[in-house]
């Protein structure tokens, strides 16, 4: 969600959380409705001054407009990153598995097995995998 859609949304939750009118905001801050509604359902962005003429009207801070507007961001954002972690892991491991995390409901015992999806790697790696060469210039990077 973008940010002038939450500065929309807490510009029009003050406003109904006093009961004015479209028309009220018109007649106290000079603000056409058409153009407070478009800022409300966040299609226009609202410029700083607009934002602390109509903040003035409803007698709350400019700052307090944008920390609740940056709040609800916040918020937006963390619902919008574990949706998009849960997508992953259905994509991974099939409905149902969620891997550990604060959010986790599964316990450990129905963690995947994640052997399906690690690469295996050798008990023996073959002594003609890499040339001599090759071994000694990945022995001086690890160094």
């Amino acid at each position: 969600m973008l940010i002038r859609e939450q500065l929309g949304g807490v510009l029009r939750d003050i406003r109904k959380e006093l009961g004015l009118t479209l028309s009220d905001v018109r007649d106290g801050a000079a603000i056409s409705p058409a153009h407070l509604s478009e800022l409300e359902r966040g299609l226009t962005e609202p410029s700083s001054e607009v934002i602390r003429t109509i903040a003035d009207f409803y007698q709350v801070s400019q700052a307090d407009v944008f920390r609740e507007a940056s709040t609800r961001m916040a918020a937006s954002d963390s619902v919008h990153n574990i949706k998009a972690k849960r997508n992953v892991e259905q994509l991974l491991f099939g409905e149902g598995y969620v891997i550990a995390g604060a959010e986790s409901e599964l316990g450990q015992s129905e963690m995947p097995d994640l052997r399906n999806v690690m690469p295996v790697v050798p008990d023996h790696i073959p002594d003609d995998l890499f040339t001599d060469e090759q071994a000694d210039s990945h022995r001086n990077r690890a160094e």
